[in-house]
């Protein structure tokens, strides 16, 4: 019998000899409850795929088929715009100056999930990751706890580097989202829309592909 597997790849993490192994554990254990819905309908686990550059992540998506032609494979990336209100995940990255991706012929929306506008509103619904992360000197004062999906990546990022500058880990850099994911609950970036989609869509796609 042939093993399936759900394959999310999703873009970012840090360079070094560790990083596609730290990358999967911190995304593996933050989608764990999907993993664990995955394994209830058919699929042997539920893996992460690291695909680093955000064009290369979309490549390694469209083109999943020669790979891994039995896998039910979804795409996970920023969406680094504000997204329009009832306006759909690929007419965003469609749209996008910098993107402008096609949609496969055979994706629909349920293949493709964005973090508005990007990975660190997820992290930052979860202020607790935070502190078990970046430990003794973190300072959530400085951060916001409203309208996470309109702020910009500039005003987010200060924002985390101010709340972390005298922690024992230093300011926040963008390569440590995965080593914060791990750490933060799926009922946190459920409040957020985009969040709740992941959570409520993939499993719908899992379950009509599953057996």
């Amino acid at each position: 019998m042939v093993k399936r597997s759900v394959r999310i790849y999703i873009e970012g993490g840090s360079t070094g000899r560790t990083a596609d192994q730290d990358f999967r554990r911190g995304w593996k254990k933050f989608l764990m409850e999907l993993h664990e819905f995955a394994r209830r309908h058919g699929f042997d686990t539920l893996e992460v795929v690291r695909g680093k550059g955000r064009q290369n992540t979309f490549e390694r998506f469209k083109n999943h088929r020669r790979e891994y032609p039995d896998d039910l494979c979804v795409l996970l990336v920023d969406s680094e715009i504000e997204v329009p209100e009832g306006q759909g995940p690929w007419d965003t990255v469609c749209r996008r100056d910098g993107d402008q991706w096609v949609k496969p012929d055979w994706a629909t929306e349920q293949h493709i999930y964005l973090m508005v506008q990007f990975v660190e509103a997820w992290i930052l619904t979860d202020q607790d990751a935070l502190k078990r992360y970046f430990g003794e000197g973190f300072n959530s004062k400085f951060l916001p706890t409203t309208n996470l999906n309109g702020r910009s990546k500039d005003d987010i990022n200060k924002a985390l580097e101010r709340a972390t500058e005298r922690s024992r880990k230093g300011s926040y850099r963008h390569g440590q989202a995965h080593e914060v994911m791990e750490y933060v609950r799926s009922e946190k970036v459920k409040t957020l829309p985009d969040g709740r989609r992941l959570f409520e869509e993939l499993p719908a796609l899992i379950e009509q592909n599953g057996t």
